[in-house]
């Protein structure tokens, strides 16, 4: 979460409890839901480069124009991937993009479900 995201943008909506509540910022958070330009948060894969490793607060590019933000990432060493989690808004059509990383082009692309373990099977004990 950061001070310029909302919970619901975070995907954390379940959470939230907002009908027969009132708390600080929740007429601003379901204001700006309603104005459909909120942005999401997406899990990527980031083209491994030996020599720059994305960290946070790079830019998201698709076709050349900005449309995100990673906002942390970090080799996980269980599944060899790149992995980050980032924000994009709402022009952001589609799951492949370029990541700028200290001057350098890294391709990114959305994952659908977790790299490891997506079922939660080990955490269940059933697989």
């Amino acid at each position: 979460l950061t001070t310029e995201r909302t919970p619901l943008e975070a995907g954390l909506d379940h959470l939230v409890k907002t009908r027969d509540r009132e708390f600080i910022g929740r007429d601003a958070m379901l204001a700006r839901a309603a104005r459909n330009d909120a942005w999401r948060m997406v899990l990527v894969e980031i083209e491994q480069n030996e020599r720059r490793l994305p960290f946070a607060v790079h830019t998201l590019f698709e076709s050349g124009k900005a449309v995100g933000i990673i906002t942390s990432a970090a080799m996980g060493h269980r599944t060899e991937k790149l992995v980050g989690l980032a924000y994009l808004r709402p022009e952001a059509r589609g799951t492949a993009f370029t990541a700028s990383v200290v001057g350098v082009d890294l391709n990114a692309r959305v994952l659908d479900e977790a790299p490891y373990d997506p079922a939660s099977t080990r955490l269940r004990g059933t697989g």
